[in-house]
C-alpha cells in the first residue's frame, strides 16, 4: 500500500485561538475532498513551536525532516522565521507550504521558490480603512491599540492606506496594561481623554477578549455613536462579537471574507465545515479549506513524490473558493482580494452587517509600503497574529 504524504506541521501556540490547527487541518481536508477522520492520503504531524520565534520554528523544521522523515513542511509560522527557516528546506530541497493572518506585509529579502504561502493578507483590510475612514469621517483621528497588537503592520497600513488618499492627522496610542493584572487593559483614561477631544473618528485595534473588554468600556464612557468607531476585522469575528451584541453597537470595518455570501462556492464550505465540525465557519477553516483545494489539484504529482512538478505548479496555480480567487506564491501576483467596506449594527435579536463601499487592495510590494519593509523589526512576536 502506497505510503500517505507525511507533512509536518509547525505549531505554535495561541491562547486566543488554541483550536486553531484542527479548525485550519479540518477545512484543508474538506478543501481536499477527504474525510478528515477517515482519510489517509496525507498525514499531518505537528510539532508544537511554542512562540514561534525563528530558532524554535527551525529547530522543528530539522527535527521533522531529519527524525520524522517528512515529506513537507507547513505550518502557522511567523515570515520574521523565514530566514532561519528557508535555508533548511533548501538544503532539503524540501517544499514549505504555511499560513498566515497577514497582520504583517510579507519583506523577502530572498523569496525561495520553495516556499508557499496562504495568507489571509488582514494588512489589505487595514490598509482600506486607511483610505476611507477620513474620507467619510475627516480627520484628525485616533488609533488605540494594546502593546499585544502593536508590533506589527496594522496601524501603519492603516496610516499608508490614509497618506494614499490625501493625507491628514491620525495621533496613535498604545494602551496599557494594568500593573496588577497585566492582562487586563487601562483602557478608561484613554477613553475619556476621546471623549474630551472629540476626534473625528476613532480607530481600533484589539484581539480576542481584548476586544470584548474595550467594546464594553466604550459603550461605557458614552461614546457609541457620538464619534464613528472603526475597528479591525478580528474584533468583528462572530465569536468576539456576539459577546457584546446585545449593547447595540454602531461600528464599522474592512471585511475580507463574507460568511454571508451567497456564492455556490461558499455556500458548499460552509455546510461542509458545519457538518464535520457543527460549529460556523471560521478564517482558520477557511484558509485551510483553501489550501486544500489547491493540493487537491496537484494531487497526481503528490502521489508521485514529484515535488519539482508541484512546486512549479504552485509558482502559477490559483484557485476559485469561498472569496473567489486565490493564489500562493507572492512573485505569481498574490491574488488581490475583495474588500467590502462594512457597517455593523448590533442588537439582542442579532448582528446587521451592511456593505456601505469597496476597499482598494494593493500589491505587497508596491513602492507605498517601503517605508514600512525598511523600519527595524520590533522584536515582538505574536503566535495569534504571526509576524
Amino acid at each position: 500500500m502506497k505510503q500517505p504524504i507525511r507533512i509536518g506541521f509547525l505549531q505554535p501556540y495561541s491562547s486566543i485561538y488554541p483550536y486553531f490547527a484542527e479548525h485550519l487541518l479540518t477545512g484543508f481536508f474538506l478543501g481536499f475532498g477527504r474525510d478528515p477522520f477517515r482519510q489517509n492520503d496525507i498525514q499531518f504531524i505537528p510539532h508544537f513551536v511554542e512562540s514561534g520565534s525563528g530558532t524554535k520554528v527551525a529547530e522543528g523544521a530539522r527535527k521533522l525532516l531529519q527524525f520524522d522523515q517528512v515529506d513537507m513542511l507547513s505550518g502557522l509560522i511567523n515570515y520574521a522565521a523565514l530566514p532561519e527557516l528557508t535555508p533548511i528546506l533548501e538544503q532539503k530541497q524540501k517544499l514549505g507550504f504555511f499560513f498566515d493572518l497577514g497582520d504583517s506585509i510579507p519583506k523577502f529579502d530572498y523569496l525561495s521558490p520553495n516556499v508557499f504561502f496562504s495568507s489571509n493578507q488582514l494588512w489589505q483590510s487595514q490598509f482600506a480603512l486607511g483610505q476611507w475612514a477620513p474620507k467619510h469621517f475627516g480627520t484628525p483621528g485616533v488609533i488605540l491599540m494594546p502593546i499585544y497588537d502593536a508590533g506589527y503592520d496594522l496601524h501603519t497600513s492603516f496610516q499608508q492606506g490614509l497618506s494614499w488618499s490625501g493625507g491628514g492627522e491620525v495621533l496613535l496610542s498604545v494602551v496599557n496594561a494594568k500593573e496588577k493584572n497585566p492582562n487586563k487593559m487601562r483602557v478608561r483614561p484613554y477613553l475619556k481623554e476621546v471623549k474630551k477631544t472629540a476626534p473625528a473618528f476613532v480607530h481600533a485595534l484589539f484581539s480576542g477578549p481584548n476586544g470584548v473588554e474595550f467594546l464594553k468600556e466604550w459603550v461605557d464612557c458614552g461614546l457609541n455613536k457620538e464619534i464613528p468607531l472603526v475597528v479591525s476585522e478580528p474584533m468583528t469575528y462572530p465569536e468576539w462579537l456576539a459577546d457584546v451584541q446585545h449593547l447595540d453597537l454602531e461600528l464599522y470595518t474592512a471585511s475580507l471574507y463574507d460568511p454571508e455570501d451567497v456564492s455556490k462556492q461558499n455556500r458548499k464550505f460552509k455546510q461542509k465545515f458545519a457538518k464535520t465540525a457543527r460549529q460556523p465557519v471560521n478564517t482558520f477553516a477557511l484558509l485551510g479549506y483553501e489550501a486544500g483545494l489547491l493540493f487537491k489539484e496537484v494531487f497526481s504529482q503528490l502521489k508521485k513524490r514529484d515535488f519539482d512538478t508541484v512546486k512549479k505548479r504552485f509558482q502559477s496555480e490559483t484557485i476559485r473558493g469561498p472569496r473567489n480567487e486565490r493564489s500562493f506564491y507572492p512573485d505569481g501576483g498574490f491574488s488581490l482580494p475583495p474588500i467590502n467596506i462594512v457597517k455593523i449594527n448590533t442588537s439582542r435579536t442579532g448582528i446587521r452587517k451592511m456593505v456601505i463601499d469597496q476597499g482598494q487592495p494593493l500589491k505587497y510590494n508596491e513602492t507605498i509600503f517601503e517605508d514600512i519593509r525598511k523600519a527595524m523589526p520590533t522584536g515582538w512576536q505574536n503566535p495569534y497574529l504571526c509576524y
